[in-house]
């Protein structure tokens, strides 16, 4: 789209603002992984409140840089104190709490537990164990980028579109903007 989505306006807010505003409500501490954190910091210091920055949110730079996706999960995972992560990108406007929190219960001894509708996955929206950090490792040595790539090399468990529905009826948790004519469409959105 050209610029950081993560500070499009999404019904009178920014985007990262409105997913710190559930996100806190569920983690005590926050990871943003981007390759510029300076912008980050100074979206931060401009308005804390209203951006729903806390000091539970770490912003950690990109640890291998032009990597996509993969190295975000990466360089969180790497930036990250606890055992197993919850990863969102930061283009996913509908987030909500009991998806996530159904997500997080179900990771039992997965290394990666993600949503599977209709044979699409959705790779940026799942816990993540540091289990994965090993087979990231490779697959970025290989220069492959796909996230789907490690899912072979650790433990995944995919959730099914009824599994997802009994937390968000229209999966509205799983649209993200890639284009000018979504975000558009979901700022029409009544969510």
């Amino acid at each position: 789209m050209g610029h950081d989505k993560a500070f499009l306006d999404i019904k009178g807010e920014p985007l990262i603002g409105r997913q710190l505003g559930v996100l806190k409500n569920i983690f005590k501490n926050i990871i943003i992984a981007t390759n510029d954190p300076q912008k980050y910091t100074s979206f931060k210091s401009a308005n804390p409140v209203r951006n729903n920055f806390s000091n539970g949110v770490k912003i950690a730079r990109d640890v291998v840089l032009g990597r996509g996706p993969l190295g975000g999960i990466y360089s969180g995972l790497l930036a990250s104190d606890s055992f197993y992560n919850f990863v969102v990108a930061c283009d996913m406007p509908f987030i909500n709490k009991p998806l996530i929190k159904y997500i997080i219960e179900n990771r039992e001894d997965y290394d990666v537990v993600i949503p599977k509708i209709g044979g699409r996955i959705h790779p940026l929206f799942g816990v993540y164990s540091k289990n994965c950090i090993p087979a990231i490792e490779e697959t970025l040595k290989h220069d492959r980028l796909e996230v789907r790539s490690i899912f072979s090399k650790v433990k995944a468990r995919f959730l099914s579109r009824r599994q997802i529905e009994k937390f968000d009826k229209n999966m509205l948790s799983l649209l993200n903007i890639n284009t000018p004519d979504e975000l558009r469409r979901i700022k029409e959105l009544k969510a």
